[in-house]
């Protein structure tokens, strides 16, 4: 895979079992000489827990590796949140509009049907879920 496709971060193995590692992200000015005094810069610990287990090596407490989300998966996971409903909230709306229902009836059937689509995101959250993971990869020496 290219760098392109995917999302590098190093990380440090916090735990085995089950697989968890704790990543830093920094904002862009996060290492400028001035940090101290402009109050922009900022540090995050993020712990990731959908790691697949690596084949060939076996991690260990306290190893840094890099953790790495193929973009894929992020597209997937907005199309998801945020494309589909903004579609069925137009289409609802559009069909609302075209067939001359009053403004109250058009949003209650666009409040009903965005929440029936997350309710039903919601009922199949297992099966998405396997779908999003992060791998390891060990950092050469």
């Amino acid at each position: 895979m290219g760098s392109h496709s995917e999302i590098r971060h190093r990380g440090i193995i916090t735990c085995i079992d089950p697989l968890k590692a704790d990543i830093i992200s920094e904002s862009a000015c996060a290492g400028c000489h001035a940090k101290g005094f402009c109050s922009m810069s900022e540090k995050k610990r993020k712990e990731i827990t959908r790691l697949k287990k690596p084949s060939g090596w076996d991690p260990y407490v306290g190893q840094e590796v890099y953790i790495v989300m193929r973009t894929r998966m992020g597209f997937r996971a907005v199309w998801l949140a945020m494309v589909v409903p903004c579609l069925l909230l137009g289409l609802v709306t559009g069909l609302c509009v075209w067939l001359g229902a009053p403004e109250w009836l058009t949003g209650i059937l666009v409040i009903t049907g965005i929440t029936i689509y997350y309710f039903v995101l919601y009922l199949f959250k297992d099966s998405i879920h396997n779908d999003f993971y992060f791998t390891l990869h060990n950092i050469d020496p």
